[in-house]
């Protein structure tokens, strides 16, 4: 799914809204050998003066007319990723009919694995 400049500004809005501690939001918005159609992420780093920074990306991206969302460590998600280029892929959503449940899913599986490493 390729967007419009005024659903890729939608997009954001509602990313940056949904996702306020993340930053410096970048999107693709094509198909090629490392995207399937449109894709935006922003990161956050828990520390940025720590080097190396660990920093973490929430991706929402798009393949057909489905949404996904995916946490990632290291980079954001795209066609490539791998562990052994130094990302990891840490949770992916279910395909989601809008962008909004897309996010909804994205936040229940964060929030699902973080309640279990608070378990600890």
């Amino acid at each position: 799914m390729i967007l419009t400049h005024h659903e890729i500004r939608q997009t954001t809005e509602k990313a940056k809204a949904a996702f306020p501690n993340f930053t410096s939001w970048e999107y693709d918005n094509g198909t090629d050998e490392d995207f399937l159609g449109f894709s935006l992420w922003g990161e956050f780093s828990p520390d940025p003066e720590e080097l190396p920074s660990k920093i973490f990306f929430i991706t929402l991206d798009t393949y057909k007319d489905k949404w996904t969302g995916h946490l990632s460590i290291g980079k954001h998600v795209y066609f490539w990723s791998s562990a052994d280029f130094g990302d990891a892929c840490l949770i992916d959503t279910e395909p989601c009919e809008t962008l909004e449940d897309a996010i909804i899913a994205l936040k229940k599986e964060m929030a699902d694995l973080f309640r279990a490493f608070s378990a600890i």
